[in-house]
């Protein structure tokens, strides 16, 4: 006979159309596993970062610019991490934010250069900016409803913010 799982997981609801597991005190969601293990997974190519770097792979990799999709894609999954810390774990949503915006940017940076397709090469600081902001409208649509007072006016500035900063730079009629 096997002994039961220490720590079992057991599906009991349903949180933004993501399965939700609850083990003692803790819900984990099917993307926040994935999420773990791709965390697990970056910290060790952050560790082996300096050899990435010089290794002749290396170069290629970093001539080709990172898709559109690929940053939606990533921003999209961000901005389910920042909703899951946000409502379940209460952390406030500019941490999350801010924590998410640099591990793309360290990706995208990593493996890519700092290129996007269409934009070129771009400094970290803009690479975090953009991400940001696409974190942000990414959580407005899926949790807003669910997040404090407090998390509502950040990413309505941030989004106010981004706003402004686009009309100044549509050329006037």
């Amino acid at each position: 006979m096997q002994a039961p799982h220490p720590l079992p997981l057991v599906r009991n609801r349903w949180h933004s159309g993501v399965k939700l597991f609850r083990c003692s005190q803790v819900s984990v969601s099917r993307f926040s596993l994935a999420w773990i293990a791709a965390s697990a997974l970056s910290t060790t190519a952050l560790l082996g970062a300096p050899v990435f770097a010089q290794s002749p792979g290396a170069a290629a990799a970093a001539a080709k610019p990172v898709s559109l999709e690929t940053m939606n894609d990533l921003a999209l999954a961000a901005a389910v991490n920042v909703c899951e810390l946000a409502v379940e774990q209460k952390l406030a949503v500019q941490n999350a934010v801010i924590s998410n915006a640099k591990a793309i940017t360290y990706v995208v940076t990593a493996a890519h250069g700092g290129q996007i397709a269409g934009s070129g090469k771009l400094e970290a600081s803009q690479i975090v900016n953009g991400s940001i902001v696409q974190i942000v409208v990414r959580v407005k649509q899926g949790c807003y409803a669910k997040i404090t007072a407090d998390d509502k006016k950040f990413v309505d500035e941030v989004i106010a913010q981004y706003i402004a900063q686009a009309s100044k730079a549509q050329p006037k009629k």
